[in-house]
């Protein structure tokens, strides 16, 4: 419900009656009131209902680790297991702001993962 005076919201006690909760109106009265927009317009306030509707969302994966990502990169880097040279690679920001990022590294043939700090 809305104060008939000033449009506040505001909440019926179970017998009906508002207590305006805008300290500079102050109004206390019926529930059962119409009041005017600024457009000189009256509306019945009796018959105004708030909802809120749950609505269903998609979700995307951003990060799977089962999925190779990053650039390819050949020379730069030696896989550890295996001992091959063509990985990928990207940076991530895994500690603070002040901090440098992390490189995390995936081996192009055996998929071990590894950082570089």
């Amino acid at each position: 419900m809305f104060c008939p005076e000033c449009g506040t919201l505001a909440f019926p006690n179970p017998s009906g009656v508002i207590t305006c909760t805008n300290y500079k109106c102050g109004y206390v009265g019926s529930a059962n009131a119409t009041m005017k927009d600024k457009h000189g317009k009256t509306i019945d306030l009796s018959k105004t209902v708030s909802t809120t509707k749950a609505e269903t969302r998609d979700y995307e994966i951003i990060k799977d680790s089962d999925k190779i990502q990053g650039v390819l990169t050949v020379g730069d880097y030696m896989c550890p297991k295996c001992d091959k040279v063509e990985v990928f690679s990207y940076l991530e920001q895994t500690r603070a702001s002040d901090e440098p990022e992390t490189r995390m590294l995936t081996c192009k043939d055996c998929s071990h993962g590894w950082r570089e700090y």
